[in-house]
């Protein structure tokens, strides 16, 4: 019976610190959606890239706002959101990790 407590006052604990995880704020870009946007934003930087007959600044701007439009984002959003994680690198770098693999 003792044991069964212990395992129970365990696993309320272990429940409790997975509970005060911080999460990334409903107003950001999720994670998962953040990969998928980042992805698709890396390969349209390097399609501008590749057409050398026009201006890259143009190609690059409207390859940008297709991704955004593709996931239903907009700029302020993607902005906003890559500020938030730009100033909380320890949830950038498991995005890019999953960015990059899927390349």
């Amino acid at each position: 019976m003792k044991n069964s407590l212990y395992v129970l006052m365990v696993l309320f604990v272990f429940s409790m610190l997975q509970a005060c995880k911080p999460s990334v704020p409903s107003k950001y870009i999720q994670p998962g959606d953040l990969e998928d946007i980042l992805y698709d934003y890396h390969i349209a930087q390097a399609l501008a890239t590749t057409d050398r007959m026009s201006n890259y600044d143009f190609e690059r701007t409207k390859y940008f706002l297709a991704v955004l439009k593709k996931h239903g984002v907009t700029q302020a959003d993607f902005d906003s959101s890559m500020v938030y994680y730009y100033s909380h690198l320890d949830r950038l770098k498991p995005i890019y990790l999953e960015v990059n693999e899927q390349a």
